[in-house]
């Protein structure tokens, strides 16, 4: 990786930014609407809770290998090939025809995400100041913020243009086409970023290959993650068909404010972590995004449902970047591959928990309301008990 100066917006960064940029639109584009398209396929509430998920369920599994994978080998070529891969899972994605095959599509998906997501955060890490690695990473962030702000909203437009034209499936197959054509332009700032194969020194004090799984100081940070995920995974799987019960017409407006106030909460808050300390941060913004589920559950208007999408966005924009700078100064600089690949355990493991949990709710209650009500606040207020029992210990050992 190539020598870090005092901007956060050197070479490395940059084309990591870039890079993640163009993965979350291709996310974000079709990501909101894999419950229903699952649905159209003939799932079941619960079965489309389990796809939902079982996304994230697969790249929990695959980490044990791409952990050690991105932590010993060249990062470059890694980025190279799993973007590759993410546009022949999209291609796939638009010739699945049937639920077996939308199936393996998620799967192929999955293995995919195990290597994508931690890689892209350990090149932006490894390329930031140690004294700017809070706000660097809130701005890393602003790629997945931008995405969210048009990625639904083009991703139903896509999917409406579609089925004007070709039918219901049509739709879903252009928005798929399109998803696939944002991760084939980002194989540009893959090919251009700085190589990333560790020098023999540094494997050394990397260790051996199941030293770079799991890394024990960060799991407690992990979970804490999982917890948050469990919860924020809910809005992007079942506020489309949420809104359709409710009659409110189309959703996308309701990602867009989420995006919008998310694009400028997550630096602010990242900042704000570097002066202030994590813990001061922390636990508010967990009442803040516990309350935005309950806006969202009790609302049955589009106001309430905005209103819910500020609080989601003021409370995921600081929990999300704080935690991830969390897990990486619990360990050396060497070791924040293994770092990132433990808190993306966290995240898939919450992702995949999410929906399948929402799935299993809605089933039993008959209800989106009752399911944002104990989904989102639940989690959250396990997590909050969480980091009260882990803090004193964690800011001893903070790199």
């Amino acid at each position: 990786m190539e020598k870090r100066n005092n901007s956060i917006w050197n070479r490395g960064f940059t084309c990591a930014f870039f890079a993640n940029l163009l993965l979350c639109l291709s996310q974000n584009t079709a990501n909101t609407l894999i419950s229903t398209y699952a649905g159209y396929l003939g799932a079941g509430a619960v079965l489309v809770g389990a796809i939902s998920g079982l996304y994230f369920g697969v790249a929990f599994a695959a980490r044990p290998i791409s952990g050690p994978v991105i932590t010993l080998l060249d990062k470059r070529k890694i980025m190279i090939a799993t973007y590759i891969a993410g546009v022949v899972t999209n291609v796939a994605y638009a010739l699945a025809g049937s639920v077996p095959l939308f199936i393996l599509a998620r799967i192929l998906h999955g293995l995919e995400f195990a290597f994508v997501g931690s890689l892209n955060l350990t090149i932006a890490s490894d390329s930031l100041p140690r004294e700017k690695l809070g706000s660097g990473i809130g701005v890393f962030g602003i790629g997945g913020a931008l995405s969210q702000a048009v990625g639904p909203s083009m991703g139903i437009a896509i999917r409406d243009w579609g089925a004007a034209r070709w039918g219901e499936g049509g739709g879903y197959t252009a928005v798929f086409l399109v998803s696939a054509l944002f991760m084939l332009l980002a194989l540009i700032p893959c090919i251009i970023i700085p190589a990333g194969k560790p020098t023999e020194e540094q494997k050394k004090a990397i260790g051996k290959w199941y030293r770079n799984i799991i890394a024990g100081e960060t799991v407690t940070s992990a979970l804490l993650l999982c917890l948050v995920s469990v919860s924020s995974i809910l809005y992007s799987t079942y506020m489309v068909p949420y809104a359709k019960e409710l009659g409110l017409g189309s959703i996308g407006i309701f990602f867009t404010v989420y995006a919008l106030v998310l694009l400028f909460s997550r630096p602010f808050f990242g900042r704000l972590s570097d002066r202030v300390g994590m813990n001061a941060v922390i636990l508010p913004s967990l009442g803040v995004f516990a309350l935005s589920f309950v806006a969202v559950g009790l609302g049955r208007s589009m106001g309430m449902m905005l209103l819910g999408a500020v609080l989601g966005a003021l409370g995921y924009g600081a929990l999300n970047p704080i935690i991830q700078t969390l897990c990486i100064r619990t360990v050396p600089p060497e070791r924040r591959g293994v770092a990132s690949n433990t808190q993306y355990f966290g995240m898939d493991l919450g992702y995949f928990l999410g929906p399948l949990m929402g799935g299993v709710l809605y089933s039993a209650f008959g209800s989106y309301s009752t399911m944002y009500l104990i989904g989102g606040v639940a989690p959250l207020a396990l997590a909050l008990v969480l980091f009260l029992l882990i803090w004193g210990k964690l800011k001893q050992r903070l790199y």
